[in-house]
C-alpha cells in the first residue's frame, strides 16, 4: 500500500453541511449577486467545505501520513541495527524448541503449631554462677550465723546402692596409722577383747557407731563410711561395695556393683551458714541455710542421713525426712555452681522455695562486707601424709 491509499485510508467520512453552514454559504452569495448589481468589486469568499480546501487537507493529511511512515521505519532501524534498504539474512542456526521441565521443589519445614501448654521453665533463683551465694535480706534477725573451714585434703563421696539406699564415703589426709595396741586386761587380769576388724583389700573395718559410720584403718589418712543409723552391721549391699573396693598407695578406688548409682563427688568447701526466722502460716519457724560454693551435693549431705530424690524450683535434689522429729527435713541440691543444703521443719516445699526466692544474691565478697572477715584455721597443718588423691570411681 502506498502514502497516498495508507492517507486515503485514513481520511475520515465528510457528511453533509450543516445548516447553520449552509445558512452562511447563502448569505454570502446573496452578498455577492448584491454586491455585483451595485458595480462594486466581488469579495473573495473561502468556505471550509469547497474542493479546494478538501485538497488542502488531503495533502496535509499525506504529509503527516509520510512523516508517520518514516517515524516508524526509523525507530525499526535502530531496533534491529540496519537501514530499510539493508536487510541482514539471519545466518544464526536453528534453535531447538526449548523442552518444558517440571522445577525443582523445595522442602518447607513448617514451624511448630502454637500450643497453650503451660511451660515448665522456672525464673533464674539467686545464687547462680553470677553469684554464687544466696544472702540473707538486709537489717534481718538472723537465728545462726557461722562460716565452717574446710578439711584439708579431704573429699566426699555420695553413692546409690541397688536396693535405692544412699551411702557415703569421706576421706581426708593426715597421719600415718599407729601400730595397733596391744590387748589389755581387767582388774582380774582377763583380756578385754579389742573391736573385731574386718579385712578387706587394703584398708579394715570395724563395727559401726551408733550413727551407722564405719571408720576405715588405712595406711594415711582417714576414711569414713557413713549411711545412718537401723541397719544391720555389714549388710548385704554395703558388703558388695566393700568387697569391690580397694586402698593402695593413698588411692582410694571404687568399682560400683551393678545396680548401683554415682550421685555426686566433690573436694571440701567452706561452709557458709546462716539461720532466718520466718512466719509461715501463722506459724514461726527457722529456715537454716548452709551453702558450699563451688561444692557438691556430696558435702552438702555429708552426714547420718537417708536421702531420696526430690524436685525443688524445678530442679533435681534430694531430702530427708526425719524419723525422730516429724515434719522436720533436710533438702540438698545445687544453686548453680553452689551446693546448699535447707534444715527446717513445719514447713511445706513451695513455702520453702517462695522464702528462697526472696533471699539476695550475692559472692563471698559481700558476705564478708555484710559479716566480717572469715575464719582463720589457727590449727596448724600437722599432715605426715603426702596428698591423697579424690575416689576414682569406674
Amino acid at each position: 500500500m502506498n502514502p497516498i491509499q495508507i492517507v486515503a485510508a485514513a481520511r475520515p467520512d465528510i457528511g453533509p453541511m450543516r445548516a447553520d453552514e449552509q445558512r452562511h454559504v447563502r448569505e454570502l452569495l446573496f452578498d455577492v449577486a448584491m454586491r455585483a448589481q451595485t458595480g462594486h468589486k466581488p469579495m473573495e469568499v473561502r468556505s471550509p467545505n469547497t474542493r479546494r480546501s478538501n485538497a488542502l487537507r488531503l495533502g496535509a493529511l499525506a504529509v503527516l501520513g509520510a512523516v508517520a511512515i518514516g517515524g516508524l521505519a526509523f525507530s525499526a532501524t535502530r531496533d534491529t541495527g540496519t537501514s530499510l534498504n539493508e536487510a541482514t539474512p539471519d545466518t544464526s542456526p536453528e534453535r531447538a524448541p526449548a523442552v518444558a521441565t517440571e522445577p525443582e521443589r523445595v522442602a518447607v519445614i513448617e514451624p511448630p503449631r502454637p500450643t497453650t501448654a503451660p511451660t515448665t521453665t522456672t525464673p533464674p533463683i539467686p545464687g547462680s554462677a553470677a553469684s554464687p551465694l544466696l544472702l540473707p535480706p538486709e537489717r534481718t534477725r538472723l537465728d545462726e550465723l557461722r562460716v565452717t573451714p574446710m578439711r584439708l585434703g579431704g573429699s566426699t563421696l555420695m553413692l546409690r546402692a541397688a536396693d535405692l539406699t544412699t551411702i557415703e564415703l569421706r576421706e581426708a589426709d593426715g597421719l600415718k596409722s599407729a601400730a595397733p595396741e596391744p590387748p589389755t586386761t581387767d582388774e582380774a587380769g582377763k583380756t578385754i577383747p579389742t573391736a573385731r576388724l574386718r579385712k578387706f583389700d587394703g584398708f579394715m573395718l570395724s563395727e559401726p557407731n551408733e550413727a551407722g559410720a564405719y571408720t576405715a584403718n588405712i595406711s594415711c589418712g582417714s576414711l569414713t563410711i557413713a549411711e545412718g543409723p537401723g541397719f544391720p552391721p555389714f549388710r548385704l549391699e554395703l558388703n558388695r561395695l566393700l568387697q569391690s573396693m580397694s586402698v593402695a598407695d593413698g588411692a582410694i578406688n571404687v568399682v560400683l556393683p551393678d545396680g548401683w548409682q554415682l550421685i555426686s563427688e566433690g573436694p571440701s568447701v567452706n561452709e557458709f551458714t546462716f539461720g532466718l526466722p520466718v512466719l509461715i502460716g501463722g506459724i514461726n519457724t527457722v529456715v537454716t541455710l548452709a551453702q558450699y560454693p563451688n561444692g557438691s551435693i556430696a558435702e552438702a549431705a555429708y552426714g547420718d542421713r537417708q536421702y531420696v530424690p526430690e524436685t525443688f524450683r524445678g530442679q533435681p535434689a534430694w531430702i530427708h525426712w526425719s524419723a525422730s522429729d516429724p515434719g522436720a527435713f533436710d533438702l540438698v541440691g545445687m544453686l548453680g555452681t553452689t551446693a546448699f543444703r535447707v534444715s527446717s521443719r513445719d514447713i511445706t516445699l513451695v513455702e520453702l522455695e517462695f522464702v528462697v526466692s526472696q533471699l539476695l544474691s550475692g559472692d563471698v565478697d559481700e558476705w564478708i562486707t555484710r559479716f566480717g572477715a572469715l575464719p582463720v584455721e589457727t590449727d596448724p597443718d600437722i599432715r605426715t601424709c603426702s596428698a591423697q588423691p579424690s575416689f576414682n570411681v569406674s
